[in-house]
């Protein structure tokens, strides 16, 4: 009897237990519904990227509800049930690429969407099922997206290191920084800054003086060791002279009955100038074989008449 009532009682506990996780779950399932709305659809695609806007939908779109799931875990690190709110947001509720939406909120001149303030308050997919500390975590990472805009735009404007003035276009009228040297007019009437001219001209005077330095140690040497540049610094005369051009030609071949005449004008106009090339560096075999691939004659042909027209030229 007592072997039968402990297997009772473990059954009805069982029991018991199973029934409680039910509700619990049933209870969940209910926040994580009413959680899912189009103003947390919003609120979660906008902090994801474009590029991980797409990877979610192609997880949505296939099917892979824990592959989506993951990516917005690992995109956002919001707690589990806040990404389970998400993405079933997203899935309920298509929401076009973050780009677009921040576009369209800047177009309607920041105006929140209906309903943003419910999920403003939530800052997260959670809305209000979702704790004050896990709802503050989708707002902290959209003022983050911000900043981070906002500290890639560049300067309004630059000043003048040594006089504060601001330089170039100023389209915002941005006041000089006070504080800096006053300019000073150079006798042209052009205005420089002291620190400023002083430098140019210091820099100007030791680079003469290091040119003449080097330019008397050089005549010096050169006085020394008896170098001449008018006699050691010619230039040989075949450097002078230009090439001469070969002579242009005109052949016959006689082969039985047929006569194959031929002439430079035949040739194409870059088939002539490598033949002739290869003439002027003595590679005849190579104007040979060239000769004979653009033009009647054989190898053996173009190679006896080359070897003799470059001996007559």
């Amino acid at each position: 009897m007592e072997f039968l009532a402990v297997i009772a009682l473990a059954v009805l506990l069982f029991l018991g237990i199973r029934l409680l996780l039910q509700r619990q779950g049933q209870r969940l399932n209910k926040r994580i519904n009413e959680a899912v709305t189009p103003e947390n659809a919003r609120m979660a695609a906008k902090v994801l990227t474009d590029e991980q806007h797409r990877e979610v939908y192609q997880a949505i779109a296939a099917d892979d509800g824990q592959r989506a799931l993951a990516l917005f875990k690992h995109a956002t690190g919001a707690p589990v049930k806040d990404c389970i709110i998400a993405v079933q947001a997203l899935h309920r509720y298509p929401q076009a690429s973050p780009s677009e939406l921040r576009l369209q909120e800047e177009l309607d001149g920041g105006a929140p969407a209906p309903g943003s303030d419910t999920a403003s308050s939530a800052a997260s997919p959670a809305g209000s099922a979702a704790s004050a500390d896990d709802g503050e975590y989708v707002e902290d990472v959209i003022d983050g997206v911000r900043d981070e805009a906002g500290r890639e735009e560049g300067p309004i404007a630059e000043a003048d290191p040594e006089t504060g003035e601001i330089l170039g276009d100023n389209s915002q009228d941005v006041p000089d920084i006070p504080g800096g040297r006053p300019r000073m007019t150079d006798p042209h009437g052009s205005a420089v800054s002291g620190g400023s001219a002083d430098s140019a001209t210091s820099a100007a005077s030791a680079e003469s003086a290091g040119e003449d330095e080097v330019d008397a140690k050089a005549r010096r040497l050169m006085e020394e060791s008896g170098f001449s540049l008018d006699e050691e610094l010619t230039i040989p005369e075949d450097w002078a002279q230009e090439d001469q051009e070969l002579a242009g030609f005109h052949l016959e071949v006689q082969r039985g009955d047929e006569k194959i005449t031929l002439s430079h004008e035949d040739l194409e106009p870059w088939v002539h100038d490598q033949l002739y090339a290869l003439l002027r560096d003595d590679h005849v075999d190579e104007a040979a074989t060239l000769l004979a691939d653009h033009s009647p004659l054989t190898q053996e042909e173009a190679h006896k008449f080359l070897v003799v027209f470059k001996d007559q030229s």
